[in-house]
């Protein structure tokens, strides 16, 4: 079962990564470049990119028609004009809605839809963290490393954050949507779990494009890593990278191998690395809640199965719950690509968002304890966690941990003294 449920998370992945398959055809990925900034940079804490990647404006124009629920985006009408639409009985097509701030809505909306409203509501990363916010509790101090897609580097969301930024086998020639979202989850001034962190950041792609699509190579997964590691012996130390967050998964594919061992040389070097397929390394498996769209992101009761996941966990078809933690994914507002102040939300969300969410998480819990260790990271999580319990069509279902940050920082500051 749990080897089941390994296969079903790299398939997840795969599927989000569909999702940006419109850039691959137009010619947005080219002949990957490598490029690493000075030593003398991370040595004195200047901030420096490798490159700074170009965005501009998505003019998708208005709409004649409705376009088809997408596997990955729901009704994707980011950047669209559809102010020409009655949409006031179509309540339920927008339960899986996926727009941004240059979307143009009509003026006939179901009751209770307010995009605006939706937007902003989106943007708490719930589970009471901007409550620690309040506290001073904003991962101050503490420094994180994400691989992910070419990055805007202009958005006011997380722009000062970004302390370096490299490539390695990067394909993209401008910012791609993936990264400006998994940065603002993580570390965006109003919608990620660690505001105050510092983010050190390469591009990379995990594989060759080509005439016949995508060809794996997680290689170049398990090259960041390391290339991460090295990054850190240059670093003082009290700007240390802690915690990496990569949005992927591995299992059987080229370089799966590799990456798991990057993954252990980053354990020995006191470095979380946080990804899609943390049971392999870390003896848990991450998972990604389910939201409703203006249900309170605080409330623990608004959460259940992830959009993604639920047909699979009522049908029996997920491991074992009670190595499950789990963490906010659906219903969440992120940085734009394609502008300096924009945002999107996204009522389903993937894997994808639940990584860099963890990994600010784990960035507050450094700022309280700057000696915690993943494992006592990961067994306090548990112990402080709820476990839930769903109703659905009659039959009651054990959900697994969902994390509750505060009752976890608790418990740290308790121990630390």
């Amino acid at each position: 079962m749990k080897k089941k449920f390994i296969l079903l998370i790299v398939t997840v992945f795969a599927v989000a990564a569909g999702g940006f398959l419109f850039l691959f055809l137009s010619g947005a990925f080219l002949m990957p470049v490598t490029g690493q900034i000075p030593k003398e940079a991370y040595r004195e804490g200047e901030r420096t990119f490798y490159r700074r990647e170009e965005y501009g404006a998505w003019e998708r124009g208005a709409l004649s028609e409705l376009p088809a629920q997408d596997i990955n985006m729901g009704l994707d009408i980011r950047s669209y004009d559809i102010s020409g639409f009655d949409l006031a009985d179509q309540g339920d097509l927008l339960t899986a809605v996926t727009f941004d701030s240059a979307t143009v809505f009509p003026d006939d909306l179901p009751d209770g839809f307010d995009p605006g409203e939706i937007m902003e509501n989106g943007k708490n990363p719930g589970l009471g963290i901007r409550a620690l916010h309040e506290k001073g509790i904003t991962g101050e101090g503490v420094n994180i490393a994400i691989v992910d897609q070419a990055l805007n580097p202009d958005h006011v969301e997380y722009e000062d954050q970004v302390m370096g930024y490299e490539l390695l086998h990067c394909c993209d020639t401008a910012a791609q949507m993936h990264g400006s979202a998994v940065v603002s989850i993580a570390v965006g001034k109003n919608c990620g779990v660690a505001p105050d962190a510092k983010v050190y950041y390469i591009a990379s792609t995990f594989g060759r494009y080509g005439a016949g699509g995508m060809k794996m190579n997680l290689n170049y997964m398990a090259d960041s890593i390391d290339r991460i590691l090295e990054i850190n012996t240059l670093l003082p130390k009290e700007d240390k990278i802690r915690v990496i967050s990569i949005s992927r998964g591995f299992s059987v594919e080229k370089g799966a191998d590799e990456v798991r061992a990057a993954i252990e040389r980053a354990k020995d070097a006191g470095v979380f690395v946080i990804t899609t397929s943390t049971e392999d390394n870390y003896g848990f498996s991450l998972m990604g809640l389910g939201k409703e769209l203006m249900t309170d992101p605080d409330d623990i009761s608004s959460y259940g199965p992830g959009h993604f996941w639920s047909e699979y966990f009522y049908e029996g078809e997920m491991a074992d719950a009670s190595y499950m933690l789990l963490v906010p994914m659906d219903g969440r507002t992120y940085a734009s690509w394609n502008s300096t102040d924009g945002y999107e939300f996204a009522a389903s969300g993937g894997l994808s968002w639940s990584v860099p969410w963890m990994a600010g998480l784990y960035a507050l819990c450094l700022q309280v304890d700057e000696d915690l260790t993943p494992e006592l990271f990961i067994q306090k999580a548990f112990e402080t966690g709820t476990v839930k319990t769903v109703e659905y069509q009659g039959g009651t279902y054990e959900l697994g941990t969902i994390i509750d940050p505060a009752a976890l920082i608790e418990e740290l500051e308790q121990q630390k003294n």
